[in-house]
């Protein structure tokens, strides 16, 4: 099967890209992760994802101006390809497309989590492996079916989950049962900081993947890199005032692991846990949508021109890279069933720190492709590449995660010299 039988359909605009960040970013984070900042860093959690968000819009004007020089799909693969060759492409793309599967398995696991506070017999054994299986194949029927559906899925989700989560907010601030910026204040010095670090980038993580199904954006080079900071910014505000709000109702949010929904049932009673939990299953739903959407664009990036079987396949009736949805899919349920949230959580925040070190790097040799969006002189691409070592050196204190990350890169290169195209003699 040739990866020439359809063409993606371009049918994505500006608004609906912003929409897409927001979702991508907007998942299990803003609902579950309070809990595991609040064990590691106590009341001085309050400030984590504002103090974390200025690391993360560094890379995400990185990316934004990667993204302006390209039409094409693929994101970071791209950029990395075509500014640092081909090999460290390709091993930027792979390690990109495993933090997009991990990512996908790990909010499936926490998806479970979060129903589990409706049904909790759902929250063990076959129960749960059954949720995790319909939700992620419901999704995958999704966008097999065409980039539209999938498109019009994350719009839902989307505003779903925004929804309570701006109510939340609004209620939290007006009832205001407590103060907890006080103590706030205490920075916790003997915090395990590494840790923290890749939880928060966590939380943030997803912006980066905006580029990767740009052949199917109307105007990608006009509208990705000013949707890609509309959203982290719009983020940035709403992980903050929800952050505020949940720790004004309930002052210690290490005794719960759905802080938002026992926060908002503090406030007004079993019926907002309720609402809160239907958005955060939303918001999880939404946020894996676009890592179907994203992490099978990826691995059809990476088919094209190599020999990888019928990954590059487009269905001629659906337009849509099916042969890459599917071994996306059948990975992802792999890894998700007998996973947990908080270890595929940390295996998708380590593997994406190499497509934010090299789309870094990459910049400064992108800009002679074409005028693009700009950044000033070469400070922010010097900043983003600081701040991805600095990530990078908190994983490496941890011998588990350097040896997957080594794994990775390893079974990558394997695959790439494996599907190497073989260069006609003469």
């Amino acid at each position: 099967m040739q990866g020439d039988s359809g063409k993606l359909v371009r049918t994505v605009g500006f608004w609906g890209l912003v929409a897409m960040c927001i979702n991508a970013v907007i998942g299990s984070g803003v609902f579950l992760l309070p809990y595991e900042s609040y064990k590691l860093l106590g009341p001085f959690s309050l400030w984590a994802p504002l103090l974390f968000a200025i690391p993360v819009f560094i890379l995400a004007l990185n990316f934004a101006e990667a993204a302006s020089h390209f039409s094409e799909p693929g994101g970071a693969y791209l950029y990395a390809k075509t500014a640092l060759g081909d090999f460290i492409g390709f091993e930027t793309g792979w390690m990109n497309w495993i933090a997009r599967v991990t990512s996908l398995a790990s909010l499936s696991n926490g998806f479970v989590v979060a129903l589990a506070l409706l049904v909790p017999s759902l929250k063990e054994g076959y129960a749960r492996a059954a949720v995790i299986t319909v939700s992620i194949l419901f999704l995958a029927v999704i966008h097999y079916l065409g980039v539209k559906y999938g498109a019009a899925s994350i719009y839902i989700f989307t505003f779903g989950k925004l929804v309570p989560l701006i109510g939340f907010i609004f209620l939290a601030l007006i009832v205001w049962k407590s103060n907890p910026l006080p103590a706030s204040f205490a920075v916790p010095v003997a915090a395990n900081w590494g840790e923290v670090a890749l939880f928060m980038l966590f939380a943030y993580a997803g912006f980066e993947n905006l580029g990767v199904p740009a052949g199917e954006y109307k105007n990608p080079r006009r509208d990705l890199p000013m949707a890609l900071l509309v959203g982290i910014l719009i983020i940035a505000v709403i992980y903050v005032l929800v952050q505020l709000g949940a720790m004004s109702a309930l002052p210690d949010l290490s005794k719960t692991d759905t802080p938002i929904a026992s926060a908002a049932a503090e406030i007004i009673g079993p019926i907002g846990a309720i609402i809160v939990t239907i958005g955060a299953l939303m918001s999880m739903a939404g946020t894996n949508s676009g890592t179907m959407l994203e992490g099978s664009r990826m691995l059809y990036a990476l088919s094209l021109g190599r020999r990888m079987g019928p990954i590059s396949y487009v269905h001629p009736t659906f337009r849509t890279p099916s042969v890459a949805i599917i071994i996306h899919t059948a990975v992802a349920l792999a890894l998700a069933i007998p996973g947990s949230f908080r270890t595929l959580a940390l295996i998708s925040a380590g593997a994406r720190l190499v497509t934010y070190l090299m789309t870094c790097i990459a910049v400064p040799r992108l800009r002679k492709l074409n005028e693009g969006f700009r950044t000033p002189g070469l400070i922010v691409p010097i900043l983003g590449v600081l701040v991805s070592l600095v990530f990078v050196i908190t994983m490496v204190q941890e011998p588990k995660r350097v040896i997957a990350l080594g794994i990775g890169l390893v079974v990558g290169a394997v695959l790439y010299f494996l599907s190497t195209p073989r260069v006609p003699a003469g």
